[in-house]
């Protein structure tokens, strides 16, 4: 049982290239991920949730998004 505790979650594909992206841009939004990607934004908002429920990113602030007019959060 130690062992699997120390074992590091293992990211599937999409989640590792959503992942990259954030690593690489830096804060970012959903929509900017998915307009990196050229993916829907459906595709995206999944693999992130799970990248959070991992610990892999984190909501580090907001920002007004024009195309939308709400607010919306980065992620780092």
């Amino acid at each position: 049982m130690d062992s699997l505790k120390q074992m590091k979650p293992v990211l599937g594909k999409r989640q590792t290239t959503v992942y990259n992206v954030i690593k690489t841009i830096g804060p970012v939004s959903n929509r900017q991920i998915a307009s990196n990607l050229g993916w829907d934004i459906n595709r995206v908002t999944g693999r992130v949730s799970e990248l959070v429920s991992k610990g892999k990113v984190v909501s580090e602030t907001t920002m007004y998004d024009d195309e939308t007019k709400r607010t919306v959060r980065l992620w780092s």
